[in-house]
Parts: structure tokens; C-alpha cells; sequence
């Protein structure tokens, strides 16, 4: 048996592209809208689940794809990759997928969330209306579930799909797009009983049509919602699209909003509660036409740890567009 040296270049031009079960260091991913270094160091998911169980689905998840590369081994693999903060790496598996199974809509779906994340928005477009083409006049189909060991969700594919098609359009500003595949989303979802899809969708829908100039339109979503907070999550806890709904509709003050406590639902940890409870209070004053408001909101919601939450990649798209070149870093208190 020969054993070949590699030498130090080719070696990390292999670990470049080649996505890992476990991480031994930090992985850039990319450059954020304000030019900043988005990393994600190892073991540094957020709320998903025990670090040494994830790492278990990691290397279950790359050893299926390695040995059979299906649309399903694929699309488990990244996601766990994703659910340890390797959009990069969750990329790179649904590309490589991609060239076996060039017309898999489930896997253009996922793709083009990770282009989303890591700011690329027009490919994010491009990837997700070539996989709602796919699925014109197709049945909904759900995910396929992880290893008894590690609990997943049956998501509806076509409901993220259009979500994200929706984000993507909001941080491009195109608000009649993102308008438009928010409410194809709630569509998707419409057929089963989920008031946290409902929540989201009414959220972001609202704000696109707000932001877009079509008050109207969006006081008429933002009126329909009639949902308690008992119905969107029984067992208790806060949800922050919901608290976003209340400040919307005048039943909450904005004095009254804001804290960095941890709710403990998976992705939501104090970071992500406290981006998107700022990210509600900046469009609050925007649509109020208080600007600089707005500005000390959005820096708030752009100044967390983590890079990849849908409220810090929206504040920092908004505050290029708005307040293009000023320093959006927080003060010292």
C-alpha cells in the first residue's frame, strides 16, 4: 500500500471545499452587507441541541451522503451542517448534489436559503424561483425526518421555499416581491393548523406591504391576525414575531419591549431575541418616519454575536440602503 503526502497547500484547499462532521476550528463563511468576517467557531450552534449529539448526527448525516448521494442523504446533511452555523459547508453539499440530481427542487430550496444567509441575494432569487418552477402544480412535500436520536420536524418544503424567497426579496428591498412569495407561503402553510407559521408569515408580510407603501393592504393582513399567544405556543415561552404584531397593532408600547434574556427555544437565545426584538422596534419608527429612532434600533439589532439570524441580515441590508457609509457600531455605554 502507498501513502501519499499531501503537501500543506493542496491539504487546505481539500479542507476549503470539503464539508466536516465536526469543525476543529473556527470556518469563515463569508463577509456580511458592512464588510465584516462572518465565523463560526466550532461547536457554536445556538439552542439546537447537546454539542456532542450534534456532532453524532454530523458524522451519521456525511457517512450516508458519502456512501449514497441521494436527495434525501444530501438534504439531512446539510441541514445538520447548517444547524452547526456551516452555511458554507451546507452549500457546498447541495451543489455537489446538485450535479447528480440537477432537477431536485428540495434541494435548490435549501441552497438557496444558505445563499440567503450568507448574503448572496441574487442567487438566492435565482435558486428559489427555479425550484418554485419545479414545483408548480406539485403536491406539498414534507422533509424526511433525522435519526430517532436526533428530533427533526416534518417541515413543509414549498412553506420555506417561498419564505426565504421572500426574505431574499425584502433584503433586496423589492417589497412587492417579497409581498407576493410571503403570502404564497401562508398559502403553503394554510392547509394544516400552525400558528407559528401563520405568525411569521403575518409578520413579514405586514412589513413588506408597509414598507412597500401599501399601508392599506397591510393594515388589512396585520387586522386579520387574531391569534393569542396561548394558541402560538401552549407551553409558554415568548415568540417574537408575535410580540412584533402586538407593537404593530397598538397593543403593546414601545417602551415596554427589549431584553436580552434567553427564551430557550432552539435557534432562539438571547442573541436572536434580541436582534429581532430591535429589528420590530426599528421598523416601528420607520414606518413612523422617526428615522434616527430607527437608526439606534437597527444597530442594536445588527451588533450581536451571531451573524446568520433573518432580523441582523434585514438591519444590516437596511442600514446600507439607508444610512449608507455611517459607522453602525454601538458606543461604549
Amino acid at each position: 500500500m502507498t501513502i501519499r503526502l499531501f503537501s500543506g497547500a493542496i491539504m487546505a484547499a481539500l479542507l476549503a471545499t470539503t464539508p466536516l462532521a465536526a469543525q476543529q476550528g473556527d470556518s469563515f463563511q463569508g463577509t456580511s452587507l458592512l464588510g465584516e468576517r462572518m465565523v463560526t467557531p466550532a461547536n457554536g450552534n445556538k439552542n439546537v441541541a447537546d454539542p456532542a449529539l450534534l456532532d453524532r448526527a454530523a458524522a451519521d448525516a456525511k457517512a450516508a451522503f458519502e456512501q449514497n448521494m441521494t436527495v434525501d442523504t444530501a438534504t439531512w446533511y446539510g441541514r445538520v451542517l447548517f444547524y452547526q452555523g456551516y452555511a458554507r459547508e451546507s452549500a457546498e453539499v447541495y451543489r455537489k448534489a446538485l450535479k447528480r440530481h440537477p432537477d431536485s427542487p428540495k434541494l435548490l430550496r435549501h441552497l438557496a436559503h444558505r445563499q440567503f444567509s450568507l448574503r448572496q441575494f441574487d442567487e438566492s432569487i435565482e435558486t428559489g424561483l427555479r425550484a418554485a418552477e419545479l414545483y408548480s402544480n406539485a403536491p406539498l412535500e414534507r422533509e424526511k425526518l433525522g435519526p430517532d436520536y436526533f428530533t427533526s420536524t416534518p417541515d413543509v418544503v414549498q412553506y420555506y421555499l417561498y419564505y426565504h424567497l421572500g426574505q431574499a426579496y425584502f433584503a433586496k428591498h423589492d417589497f412587492d416581491n417579497a409581498a407576493k412569495w410571503f403570502n404564497k407561503s401562508s398559502q403553503a402553510a394554510g392547509f394544516g393548523f400552525d400558528p407559528e407559521a401563520r405568525t411569521a408569515n403575518t409578520y413579514w408580510e405586514f412589513l413588506s406591504l408597509a414598507r412597500g407603501g401599501r399601508m392599506d393592504e397591510a393594515m388589512e393582513v396585520l387586522d386579520a391576525y387574531d391569534l393569542t399567544l396561548f394558541q402560538v405556543h401552549p407551553e409558554g415561552g415568548s415568540d417574537n414575531y408575535f410580540d412584533g404584531i402586538q407593537l404593530f397593532k397598538g397593543h403593546r408600547d414601545a417602551k415596554s419591549f427589549f431584553t436580552t434574556q434567553d427564551s430557550g427555544r432552539p435557534f432562539a437565545d438571547a442573541d436572536g431575541m434580541a436582534a429581532s426584538t430591535a429589528y420590530s422596534l426599528a421598523n416601528f419608527y420607520l414606518l413612523k418616519g422617526e428615522r434616527e429612532e430607527a437608526r439606534t434600533w437597527l444597530k442594536r439589532s445588527i451588533n450581536v454575536d451571531s451573524w446568520s439570524y433573518f432580523a441582523r441580515i434585514q438591519a444590516e441590508a437596511d442600514w446600507v440602503a439607508l444610512f449608507p457609509g455611517a459607522d453602525h457600531t454601538l458606543s461604549e455605554q
